[in-house]
């Protein structure tokens, strides 16, 4: 029987800690304050443990079936994660991935967008680097428009032969370091050119020129082993990459990031749907986080019905493209406005955003994930920010708590319903005495 890895002192919950306080209910209401979490150590962080709401218990079955087969190294557990800035930095995605890797082996990072388009856009555990001339698209405004972009909402264009990306497996970390399968993702086009893609200074050419516009995949199966990809346009016509996915044929857990910040769910139906669906087909996930509010509570004026029409396309959508993946939408984190008095308190239209999303996520068979009151509810932003582990802009979170933030995720998506609670991780970073950033 093999043995359970010790407890990690990463996860800074410690099993007893977990046992006295369980993973309690919310009991919903606009003021409500789940139990809060103080865990052992010396360092106590706010926050509660808060089970995912799934009132017919099937919500995230799909994904359970996958982790259970990954955890008896029998397959892959796959998560497309959607969201917006908290997403868009890799913090938060980054630290689940490496989370769910502990537990249930590595799969490889997974999807990128290759190229530093946004100052927050990052991805953890992953060289990724490119020239400056590259045309970054994505959809920016409202309306009825819908842009041929990919499975993240972003295309890179250019014929220039002297741009190039290059993306580049960690040395430096226990996490990101082997792919054993390289996939690019490139528009097809009438008029357009070829792409010079060298993996490991093998180089091939890559035409993306075809009789009709839409999107077409390379594979590379190789060693699994280290590796850097660098691709650039040959000169002879414009070519457009939506993405590449580094990936290992070996049991354990896949966390695409595809965040975009300052976005919400509705971004989505922005995008060219065919392209998207196939691009995330491909990409065949258990699981579609859907991390989108936070922008939300600002947005006082859209009707509650607006809002959750809204969500029910965007639900559907994903359901349509995948429809045998589990869905799960997370709610916002706390944020802070000044009321009439200049105090700082939680934006008032909150409520009814975490009101609606779990509605509808319940009517569409979805879990639904409150963020905020695993902060520990209305204000919690306040105590986040004494801890250290919040911005000053009364937003975002800093680096400590994206990962305390994916730490609670993890227990409530490793807590089947009706089930025991989830052991404590172990971490390759426990040993490891490489560093954990490339």
């Amino acid at each position: 029987m093999p043995t359970r890895p010790p407890p990690s002192p990463h996860l800074r919950l410690s099993l007893a800690a977990i046992v006295a306080v369980g993973l309690l209910g919310v009991a919903w209401g606009a003021l409500a304050r789940p139990p809060r979490v103080v865990p052992l150590g010396a360092r106590g962080r706010p926050g509660a443990l808060v089970a995912i709401h799934d009132p017919g218990g099937h919500a995230l079955d799909a994904f359970h079936a996958a982790l259970n087969r990954a955890e008896r190294r029998k397959g892959q557990v796959r998560i497309a994660f959607y969201g917006a800035s908290h997403t868009a930095a890799d913090l938060w995605t980054g630290e689940l991935r490496r989370l769910l890797q502990d537990r249930v082996g590595d799969a490889g990072h997974g999807f990128v967008f290759p190229a530093r388009w946004n100052v927050g856009y990052r991805h953890q555990d992953l060289l990724v680097d490119a020239s400056s001339g590259w045309h970054v698209d994505r959809h920016r405004s409202s309306g009825a428009q819908v842009s041929d972009l990919g499975v993240a909402g972003l295309s890179m264009s250019s014929s220039d032969p002297n741009e190039y990306a290059v993306l580049r497996t960690t040395r430096e970390s226990p996490y990101g370091a082997l792919a054993s399968r390289i996939t690019l993702w490139f528009r097809t086009d009438p008029a357009g050119g070829d792409l010079t893609v060298d993996i490991d200074g093998k180089a091939t050419t890559v035409a993306t020129k075809a009789a009709e516009a839409g999107v077409r995949s390379r594979v590379w199966n190789v060693r699994d082993e280290a590796h850097t990809v660098r691709f650039s346009p040959v000169g002879n016509g414009a070519v457009t990459v939506f993405g590449v996915a580094l990936d290992r044929a070996a049991p354990g857990a896949v966390v695409d990031q595809l965040g975009i910040p300052g976005m919400r769910a509705d971004i989505v139906l922005h995008w060219n749907e065919l392209i998207w669906q196939q691009m995330l087909r491909d990409r065949a996930p258990d699981l579609v986080v859907l991390a989108y509010g936070t922008n939300d509570v600002g947005d006082v004026d859209e009707p509650p019905e607006v809002y959750a029409a809204t969500w029910r396309q965007v639900l559907s959508r994903v359901r349509a493209a995948v429809p045998g993946a589990s869905c799960l939408i997370v709610g916002p984190t706390d944020r802070l406005g000044k009321d009439a008095d200049g105090n700082r308190r939680t934006m008032p239209h909150t409520p009814s955003v975490i009101a609606t999303q779990r509605q509808v996520a319940a009517e569409l068979g979805c879990g639904h994930w409150d963020a905020q009151a695993t902060m520990g509810g209305p204000g919690a932003m306040l105590d986040w920010q004494r801890a250290g582990l919040a911005a000053g802009d009364d937003v975002h979170l800093k680096r400590e708590g994206y990962g305390w933030l994916a730490e609670l995720l993890a227990y409530a998506l490793l807590r089947e319903p009706g089930g025991a609670q989830p052991q404590a991780f172990g971490s390759r970073r426990d040993t490891a005495s490489r560093g954990t950033v490339p």
